[in-house]
């Protein structure tokens, strides 16, 4: 049921951020990119096995670390 959810939410997500490149032609690339990000997390709560699925949630939640580390990074010596 939990994946069910998540896919419906993915789903429903896509179509705001459609809404918005429509609306909003200065968002066109960060659109496509946020649904690419959202089409690949939909497809990944499809995948059974769930000992490598693991693996992989853990890998990108730790990759989502590390490009904060380095956002924090770039904000603290005022290059954004």
């Amino acid at each position: 049921m939990i994946r069910k959810a998540i896919l419906a939410a993915c789903a429903i997500y896509l179509a705001i951020t459609l809404i918005q490149i429509r609306e909003n032609v200065s968002v066109f690339w960060e659109g496509i990119v946020f649904g690419i990000v959202l089409l690949a997390e939909s497809a990944l709560y499809l995948y059974r096995d769930e000992h490598r699925l693991e693996r992989l949630e853990i890998a990108v939640l730790w990759i989502c670390v590390l490009l904060f580390a380095v956002y924090m990074a770039f904000r603290l010596m005022g290059a954004i």
